[in-house]
């Protein structure tokens, strides 16, 4: 079984069995661990990639190291049996720089403003758009051609099932579910009003839920 498995598997039952004794509460007191989240579970886990185990030319002291690592193709690390391993920085799921997180949304790292346990952030998304032809000779409109930009979104991140979706109010209800008092107050607004109070409940959440990492 693959080193990075089998730790997983034993913080795993680690994590399930002794939850109160051997996990602590993000709070803005509380340090995580700097470096690259190779997976959703090294993020889950406050186990990154440490600047001291990623081999790369690139000046480590530099404040923007980590935007310029996940610029290139590779990424190259050794891991904590000494074994070296490479990833596409494509395929990185995230990284932590002075004590705030930054995701993988489409391969684009954003960063995540307001961390808990429903997160919302601004990125962007590729959008397909049509351009319609113009014939002069017939003086009418002929097949139309495509063309790829990228347009601001904003997308929702659950900490505890990983997931990351498009912003959406119903989205958003659908999370506040589970906490039924939150979700009903919520509810009993217009949609007008909840959709201008979104923030605020999605707030009252996380400072009720807070969200846990195995102590370290």
């Amino acid at each position: 079984m693959p080193f990075r498995t089998v730790f997983y598997v034993i913080i795993l039952l680690k994590f399930t069995n002794c939850l109160s004794q051997d996990s602590v509460a993000f709070t803005k007191d509380l340090r995580l661990y700097e470096g690259l989240y190779l997976t959703y579970q090294d993020f889950r886990y406050n186990w990154p990639i440490p600047k001291e185990k990623i081999n790369t030319p690139i000046n480590k002291d530099q404040l923007d190291f980590y935007s310029k690592l996940i610029e290139q193709e590779l990424i190259e690390y050794t891991e904590r049996d000494g074994t070296v391993s490479k990833i596409q920085s494509e395929k990185v799921w995230g990284y932590c720089q002075n004590n705030i997180i930054f995701i993988n949304q489409d391969k684009n790292f954003y960063r995540i403003p307001v961390f808990g346990a429903i997160s919302n952030f601004i990125g962007t998304a590729e959008v397909i758009n049509y351009s319609p032809g113009y014939d002069p000779f017939m003086n009418a409109p002929i097949n139309s051609t495509n063309y790829k930009t990228r347009e601001i979104r904003q997308f929702l991140f659950d900490f505890y099932s990983g997931e990351i979706v498009p912003f959406s109010l119903e989205k958003v209800e659908e999370l506040l579910k589970r906490d039924e008092p939150i979700y009903k107050e919520f509810m009993s607004l217009s949609r007008k009003k909840r959709r201008d109070a979104v923030t605020k409940y999605i707030r009252m959440y996380n400072e009720k839920h807070l969200v846990y990492f195995p102590k370290g």
